[in-house]
């Protein structure tokens, strides 16, 4: 396209199609805001976000792309665009940023969880495969619910705003696209019991069908018989599976651990 070989170890898939990239920037909120976005590509979505936000900068792993995007640079004095792997930059931001970004579906969770780990990026409106979409959005008692979504809604307020149709990029990818937003919220837990939070989601999910009792005994070596007596002082069922316990009740757990530690 336009000259440019897509690289397949960068996950390159170009969006062009201006109504669904305005939809994106109006959904992101990001007006006179300043915004980082992750893998501008040729700066299709880059061209909105100059207008709306009060800074962008942009981080773009393939330097072949200069060529699209330092002439959007010298157009707009308020765009930065740093030619580095964002996972391997260190952030350290001092002021409050919104992501916005076509997520290279090779790394979405890494970038997702560089994310949730800088607490000055306040929101995040992203693009990624609808199946991981589905997931990050899911409640209890759903197949998609699963650590990813507990940990994710731990920290941020999520809401899907968008399908996306693999026929919108180039080249077409395999698979369809969705676009969601999370929003940072307050974080309800201390700095260990945020620990346990995470130890008591992940081993909570290490086998799907075995029930939350079997999991928590054995992901936290801790015997059936003290894990059974402390979930029913929470009022919470062991015999059902992690798929269907709330977001509140595991963070209820993660305040009441030592009981059981």
């Amino acid at each position: 396209m336009n000259g440019h070989k897509m690289k397949k170890k960068f996950g390159q898939n170009f969006l062009t199609d201006t109504n669904l990239l305005k939809k994106i920037i109006d959904s992101a909120n990001i007006k006179d805001k300043d915004v980082i976005e992750i893998g501008p590509g040729q700066g299709a979505l880059t061209k909105f976000l100059v207008l709306d936000a009060s800074s962008v900068t942009a981080y773009e792993v393939d330097s072949d792309l200069k060529l699209y995007l330092n002439k959007l640079e010298s157009e707009f004095p308020n765009l930065k665009v740093n030619y580095q792997d964002i996972l391997k930059v260190n952030l350290d931001l001092e002021k409050e940023y919104h992501v916005v970004a076509n997520i290279p579906y090779n790394i979405t969770s890494p970038i997702i969880f560089k994310i949730l780990d800088e607490a000055m990026i306040k929101s995040a409106t992203l693009m990624v495969q609808k199946e991981v979409c589905d997931r990050i959005t899911a409640s209890p008692n759903n197949k998609e619910y699963n650590a990813l979504s507990v940990i994710i809604q731990y920290y941020m307020n999520v809401e899907k705003i968008m399908n996306v149709n693999k026929k919108m990029f180039r080249p077409i990818p395999k698979v369809d696209s969705a676009v969601f937003k999370m929003t940072r919220k307050e974080r309800e837990l201390d700095l260990e019991e945020e620990t346990i939070f995470l130890r008591l989601v992940k081993g909570s999910f290490h086998q799907k069908r075995k029930t939350l009792l079997n999991n928590i005994s054995f992901s936290q070596e801790i015997e059936k018989e003290k894990v059974s007596l402390w979930l029913n002082k929470l009022n919470i069922d062991g015999n059902l599976r992690a798929e269907n316990i709330k977001k509140d009740d595991f963070i209820k757990m993660a305040k009441n651990f030592k009981i059981i530690a």
